[in-house]
């Protein structure tokens, strides 16, 4: 009885997550270079046995969110013929400087400030191969090495970290692990959309909706079995 109780509540927990994960890709869809975030769900008790010695199978006794990771496949790109928007095709990162260190970022649709100096759409600088901010005359052309042609300075650019990423707000990430040269190219007059698709989105979200539902329903029939059960002890 308390196991029911436990495992329907578990899988309250877990639609709940599933959800938010899901709703934050929905709310990014329109933001330019966003990589959604996926998720699976597991047996929570089966989880703590493989973590402490050899699978024992399937228990059944409560589902747990697993395996959050990112999405890095190639959004869709966008021609807008702004000379500051640069989209990367396959492999890569931009470099910017963030508060006095270093973060990176997907999202090209970069601006130039009163002192002609590269930044992101929030303002932080992009630096360049060798760690510095980079100023562009009117009129700059990018190759697709990141190689500015009027100034030849190269915007840096690394590949996705194998150790993996981490949010830090403002389309900004921090790479875990080390660092490699990225393979992809860049887009000049480009920029590269969310890799979120809205209708499999939307489909996911109603799914986790009904999958709480039926969790919650399920709570409550266990609710009322105790309920019954402390009943009848008082009858006795």
């Amino acid at each position: 009885m308390i196991r029911g109780f436990y495992t329907a509540l578990t899988g309250i927990v877990t639609s709940m997550t599933r959800q938010a994960v899901v709703a934050d890709n929905i709310a990014n869809v329109n933001t330019v270079g966003f990589k959604q975030s996926r998720t699976t769900q597991t047996d929570f008790e089966l989880q703590v046995i493989n973590s402490q010695g050899p699978t024992l199978g399937l228990l059944g006794t409560g589902s747990i969110p697993t395996n959050l990771r990112l999405d890095i496949s190639q959004g869709p790109l966008e021609e807008t013929g702004l000379e500051t928007d640069i989209a990367i095709e396959g492999d890569g990162l931009f470099v910017v400087r963030n508060g006095g260190g270093i973060a990176y970022t997907r999202a090209g649709d970069f601006r130039v400030d009163a002192n002609r100096m590269l930044t992101t759409e929030q303002g932080f600088p992009v630096l360049d191969t060798a760690g510095r901010t980079i100023t562009v005359p009117q009129g700059f052309t990018v190759s697709a090495d990141g190689t500015i042609v009027q100034t030849g300075q190269r915007i840096a650019m690394v590949g996705w970290p194998p150790g993996g990423v981490t949010r830090l707000g403002q389309n900004l990430l921090a790479a875990g692990g080390a660092l490699s040269p990225a393979t992809g190219t860049m887009r000049q007059g480009m920029v590269e959309h969310s890799n979120t698709d809205l209708a499999t989105g939307m489909t996911e979200l109603i799914q986790f909706q009904r999958d709480f539902q039926m969790n919650a329903r399920a709570l409550s029939i266990q609710d009322g079995t105790i309920g019954d059960a402390t009943q009848l002890g008082r009858l006795r």
